[in-house]
């Protein structure tokens, strides 16, 4: 794995080992592409909520469907719902409200899902009321590695501390497209 996000990513060093790191997104990577090693897209089966433990809370799973808008949630974790009282498993995309942290990593699933890309963004945004700074990582997954059935979303946030600005942009960190062979 390490070769594999030296090409494509963050180095070894700064994804170390799922018992080193401390960082949601760098366990996330750690598992769906241990084994994948970057060559094909992790299966749907590849994500199992035991193996990521406590981080499951901070997991989305979405079935897409065409087009794109009528994909609906397979799983929310509870730290990403817009609010306590909703549910979304089994809704459309569409019922997730925008200016939420589950809604801005939402705004990256097309390219996710079109370009069969591994995307990781960060930012701000507000979530149940209060302005954030966040980092998610969205990965496709595929179960004949040439149509994207779902997407894992795991993202992690933070309360803005006093004196920093809600002006950080949300920005694309890094993008891994799988090949498409028979795509």
């Amino acid at each position: 794995m390490g070769e594999w996000l030296h090409k494509h990513g963050p180095t070894a060093d700064q994804l170390a080992t799922p018992l080193q790191d401390r960082r949601l997104v760098g366990r996330m990577l750690h598992h769906v592409t241990k084994g994948a090693a970057g060559e094909r897209l992790p299966r749907l089966n590849d994500v199992d909520p035991w193996l990521v433990g406590d981080d499951w809370a901070n997991c989305s799973l979405v079935r897409v469907r065409r087009p794109l808008e009528q994909s609906i949630f397979i799983v929310v974790g509870t730290n990403l719902l817009p609010s306590r009282e909703t549910v979304l498993e089994g809704e459309q995309i569409s019922r997730c409200p925008q200016m939420t942290l589950l809604g801005t990593a939402l705004s990256f699933l097309r390219r996710a899902a079109d370009e069969r890309s591994l995307v990781m963004v960060e930012g701000s945004a507000v979530h149940l009321d209060a302005p954030i700074l966040y980092r998610s990582v969205l990965v496709p997954l595929s179960e004949d590695d040439k149509n994207i059935e779902a997407v894992l979303i795991a993202a992690n946030s933070r309360e803005l501390r006093e004196g920093e600005g809600t002006t950080v942009a949300t920005r694309l960190v890094w993008s891994h497209s799988f090949s498409s062979q028979a795509h």
